[in-house]
């Protein structure tokens, strides 16, 4: 199915905020359809012997200038490469192939080993509007052992040149302060922890033991969300954290 977004229409007042500047520029409707590509090992997943499948749903759209799709296409696909270093330049194709022949020969080297492998992202277009495109990327994997691996990430561009698009894009300058004040109520809040207690006493690994925000961050409809993944500040039980910061509660940084 095809979803057409009309720039602005379907957006917060935010973004009308960061575009009536520009209403000289020329826009361009931009759409999209979903698609997915998956491959899956030699016999397929149907029976109950140990296969192995990659899969990814992923927005393909248009109205885009050439290089600004050949470039996000770039970042899906290195989105989608589970931070391999050998998929560097590879499409999700290519990796999809390498993944399925990682296990064919996993399997000729370990035949006792009686699991399959697995890899499925999903990525869904957050926010579009004339000067900006936010994609989530939600992946989980297995290749063995205790259990498998999941993450979310997000992919931020300028639709018109494909420019990453970053917080400097939306706030005036000195918003990092007041930014980073507001998540830490809200990572509290989500956390169920005290305005006033330690971070490091709760397992919770900041420098200095102090809050920061990471650079892994999307725009939605209603906020910005910071995600951090398994690992990233905790250990694996205590799972990711979600952070959603409404635009209200910094609308006078806004430009």
């Amino acid at each position: 199915m095809t979803k057409n977004l009309i720039p602005l229409a379907l957006l917060s007042l935010v973004f009308y905020a960061c575009t009536t500047t520009r209403t000289e520029e020329k826009k361009v409707p931009v759409s999209y359809t979903t698609e997915t590509l998956r491959t899956e090992s030699s016999g397929g997943c149907a029976s109950d012997t140990p296969c192995a499948y990659y899969a990814v749903t992923y927005p393909v759209f248009s109205g885009l200038d050439t290089s600004v799709s050949v470039a996000l296409q770039k970042s899906i696909d290195k989105a989608v490469s589970m931070s391999n270093p050998e998929a560097t330049g590879q499409t999700m194709k290519q990796m999809g192939d390498g993944f399925i022949r990682d296990f064919e020969e996993f399997k000729n080297d370990i035949p006792e080993f009686s699991a399959g492998w697995s890899y499925k992202a999903d990525i869904e277009v957050e926010v579009l509007t004339d000067t900006l495109l936010s994609l989530s990327v939600q992946e989980e994997y297995y290749t063995g052992g205790a259990h498998g691996g999941h993450g979310v990430y997000y992919i931020n561009i300028d639709p018109r040149s494909g420019r990453q698009f970053t917080l400097d894009n939306m706030f005036k300058p000195g918003y990092k302060e007041p930014l980073t004040a507001v998540a830490e109520k809200v990572f509290r809040q989500v956390r169920e922890l005290p305005d006033t207690a330690s971070l490091g006493d709760n397992f919770f690994e900041f420098p200095d033991d102090q809050f920061q925000l990471n650079e892994n961050y999307g725009f939605k409809q209603e906020g910005i969300v910071f995600f951090y993944n398994n690992y990233e500040i905790a250990a694996y039980a205590a799972g990711p954290t979600e952070l959603l910061i409404p635009y209200e509660e910094l609308k006078d940084w806004l430009k």
